[in-house]
């Protein structure tokens, strides 16, 4: 068979997808088209699995961490946190969060982004902000991207709680994604990246992000914003790295 036939079957067999089963008619998470719940694009076996990664009512108070009962939260005494007042996140980074992230963020899925985005808003326990302020992406990966999530994020939960977004971070060098740095080094890859130009003395920041992991952008994003002035900076993010060595 040639590459031109195999070319127009394959095309064809999209063709035969897309009318028996169109976007948004397959799990989110594991791709089955049976799936016919249109409120979360979720089959029932995915949203069972998803509901199992809700970050468990033990995890400490302030920043979501594990921590064990009685001892104190290593995570809130680290860098990380010392700008950040609370972190709010409905999902732990892993299985199906994970692909929800991903199908958004990779994959352009707004139908994920909308989910995690409710979830999110759904997890504030707190919604006394002036602004939502999301994490900037670097002109170079925006250009390549196309869009920046936690601003599509921030545009969510927005219109769920009524807090406007201000877009007043930016990113002033490009480094390299903190995905592909180890744990040890996230801290120095990030330090100094962001600023803020606007004064924000005394505003109430909700700074989001898609996940937290070792919490390094969202500290200097912090940062940047308390020496702008703001009074208080939590973090909301759809999912947060849940990992005893925290």
């Amino acid at each position: 068979m040639g590459g031109g036939m195999r070319k127009m079957l394959r095309r064809i067999g999209s063709w035969a997808a897309d009318g028996l089963f169109p976007r948004g008619a397959c799990c989110l998470c594991c791709g089955d088209p049976r799936r016919a719940d249109e409120e979360d694009g979720l089959c029932d076996k995915c949203r069972g699995r998803l509901e199992e990664l809700r970050v468990p009512t033990s995890a400490c108070e302030k920043c979501l961490s594990p921590v064990k009962k009685g001892e104190r939260c290593a995570f809130c005494k680290s860098p990380a946190m010392r700008d950040v007042g609370a972190v709010y996140a409905p999902y732990r980074y892993q299985a199906e969060a994970r692909r929800l992230v991903h199908a958004f963020k990779f994959h352009s899925c707004g139908e994920a982004g909308t989910l995690l985005g409710r979830e999110t808003a759904d997890a504030l326990r707190d919604t006394d902000f002036d602004w939502i302020v999301p994490v900037p992406l670097h002109p170079r990966r925006l250009r390549r991207r196309g869009f920046n999530q936690a601003l599509l994020l921030g545009a969510e939960i927005s219109r769920r709680t009524g807090i406007p977004v201000r877009d007043v971070l930016r990113r002033d060098r490009y480094v390299k994604p903190q995905s592909r740095m180890p744990f040890g080094k996230r801290q120095k890859n990030v330090a100094g990246a962001f600023s803020c130009g606007e004064d924000l003395t005394g505003k109430r920041i909700l700074l989001v992000d898609d996940v937290r992991t070792s919490g390094s952008t969202a500290a200097d994003c912090a940062r940047a914003l308390k020496e702008a002035g703001a009074g208080k900076v939590c973090l909301a993010v759809s999912a947060v790295v849940y990992r005893r060595s925290q």
